[in-house]
């Protein structure tokens, strides 16, 4: 009997070995392998290959699949055994950088879907196409040295700055408290976004396009009736609708991309001209540089460009919006102008007194804004009124 238990077993494990030879052999990385093996007429032998980048905390196994991506003679093959493109790798080698630094995805992965990042709970995804340049800001502080390879990094920053967002958001210390810090905004998990009402692929690049698109469709808010009992109405999105292009609203994201908190080592980190401060104007006539001021500050997330005003400002008096700047002239001494940017005025009155309050306020600033650049943008606030209007001022 103790026999025939001894045989069985034998056979069980002898059968457990064999179904992971079996099981092993079939691995979706050696078939790819030894496609490659024919298509190049090679007998190069099968196996993991992997890449460790110790200074980025990187274990990559692309490799494994993408076997000629750094052989230039490969560039007209196809995926995966194409090169890659351009001439990044002279730059990035892969011994340096690995991929996922760049590309992300799951580096330790070894099936192309796991690996591409398009799994359940893995939320660093493949960034396919010009979501990739993304990644150039983590070691290139100033995009303006590689406009070339990062056309829509530079233009989301750019359209970031235009559009006045630091009026209302926190980035790198810099800016206001009215929403959120957009400092990490590229590292934010999916279980802090509400994917309700997005149309696209319930994925951190989407909820961004869609939200810049839209964003009181994506964030329409709650009605009471909709909430549980005794929980505060929820207005919509206070962020304004720009009526950004796709492009713009793909540039945009591609920048909130780049905010990560990811630290990459100083050695990796590649200098560049330092962009112009305002305060390099002060010497220039007090109008260009008081317009210089109301750009660093972002006045024009509420205000609109060149305080033409018209953003919603949902529960609030004076029509639901944020008050343009055209008349500020005929309300204010300049003394008295100056003394209410300082102070700001929270909370804004309400409409509707049992409703909700406002999104928006305007926040104090006399912590933030020297008293240099308070006077500049003040002569600035009073060249908006028109004309007509300005010559028969006092």
């Amino acid at each position: 009997m103790k026999r025939l238990v001894f045989v069985g077993m034998t056979l069980a494990i002898l059968i457990v070995f064999m179904l992971a030879w079996w099981q092993d052999s079939r691995k979706e990385w050696v078939s790819v392998q030894e496609r490659y093996n024919a298509q190049a007429q090679k007998r190069e032998p099968l196996g993991i290959r992997q890449i460790m980048v110790e200074p980025l905390g990187r274990i990559d196994r692309c490799t494994t699949c993408h076997l000629a991506i750094d052989r230039p003679k490969a560039a007209l093959a196809e995926q995966p055994f194409t090169a890659h493109p351009g001439d990044y790798l002279k730059d990035h080698p892969i011994e340096k950088f690995a991929c996922t630094v760049c590309h992300a995805g799951q580096g330790l992965a070894t099936t192309v879907r796991a690996a591409h990042g398009e799994v359940k709970h893995w939320e660093e995804p493949l960034l396919r196409g010009p979501l990739v340049q993304a990644s150039c800001f983590k070691c290139h502080g100033n995009t303006a040295t590689i406009r070339p390879q990062a056309p829509m990094l530079v233009l989301g920053q750019q359209l970031f700055k235009q559009h006045g967002c630091v009026g209302c958001h926190t980035l790198h210390g810099f800016g206001q408290t009215v929403s959120v810090d957009l400092t990490e905004a590229g590292s934010k998990n999916l279980h802090q976004l509400d994917f309700t009402f997005v149309e696209g692929p319930h994925t951190l690049p989407q909820w961004l396009y869609e939200h810049f698109k839209d964003p009181q469709h994506v964030t329409p808010g709650f009605r009471k009736a909709e909430l549980p009992p005794g929980e505060p109405e929820i207005l919509p999105s206070a962020m304004p609708q720009y009526r950004l292009t796709d492009e713009e609203a793909w540039a945009l994201t591609i920048y909130m991309l780049s905010l990560t908190k990811e630290q990459i080592p100083i050695r990796y980190y590649q200098h560049s001209a330092r962009p112009q401060d305002p305060s390099e104007l002060r010497l220039t006539d007090p109008l260009t540089y008081g317009r210089a001021v109301f750009s660093k500050y972002g006045c024009a997330g509420c205000h609109g460009q060149q305080g033409q005003g018209g953003r919603p400002n949902w529960n609030a008096t004076g029509g639901q919006q944020v008050p343009a700047l055209t008349y500020v002239k005929e309300g204010y001494t300049k003394e008295a102008l100056k003394a209410f940017i300082q102070r700001g005025s929270q909370p804004v009155a309400k409409l509707d007194p049992h409703g909700p309050a406002p999104s928006l306020y305007m926040p104090r600033w006399q912590e933030k804004i020297s008293s240099e650049e308070l006077d500049a943008l003040v002569e600035y606030l009073y060249s908006l009124a028109p004309h007509e209007e300005a010559r028969a001022a006092p």
